[in-house]
């Protein structure tokens, strides 16, 4: 398979994961939305990027910039986005594993599949920069809570959008 077929494979085996995982966290009064896309307008800077999709959403946005994406994303992922469906101590909504069979109920599992998602990820992504970007205040209802993480690499930007609402 050539590279460019193996990036668009990856993509899509991604994009796959993620909104299977998302639909397995919705709650009849919240829904999740996980997706990691291609920014377009390659030849614009980071900010022109940017700006074409974030502008519409909010007023500001800053990035930050994440030292060590592999540790940073997969905290961040089992802490928040990953496993919502299942019993959290804030939470008196969710699936209970009352027999402690699910593989995912067990930390060293979670673990495990989630840095195998995140070495994927990193992979197909090829970033030399990784940044949260932080959205200010926004021009309407954007998402309750979320979490867009930017990738650049020398050609091509992409955003992870993590996000539930309600």
């Amino acid at each position: 398979m050539q590279k460019t077929d193996k990036k668009t494979y990856n993509l899509g085996y991604i994009n796959g994961w993620l909104s299977n995982i998302a639909r397995i966290n919705d709650k009849t009064n919240n829904g999740y939305d996980f997706r990691l896309t291609k920014l377009e307008n390659q030849d614009k800077s980071l900010q022109e990027q940017l700006n074409s999709v974030f502008n519409p959403i909010c007023e500001s946005f800053e990035l930050e910039k994440i030292e060590n994406p592999k540790d940073y994303l997969t905290k961040l992922i089992i802490e928040f986005w990953f496993f919502e469906f299942q019993e959290k101590e804030c939470s008196n909504i969710s699936l209970i594993d009352k027999k402690n069979d699910f593989s995912l109920s067990h930390t060293s599992w979670k673990q495990e599949w989630v840095e195998e998602f995140i070495d994927l990820l990193l992979f197909t992504v090829a970033s030399n920069k990784v940044y949260n970007l932080r959205v200010g205040e926004t021009k309407g209802f954007y998402v309750c809570f979320s979490s867009e993480i930017i990738f650049i690499n020398d050609q091509e930007t992409y955003h992870l959008h993590l996000s539930v609402s309600d």
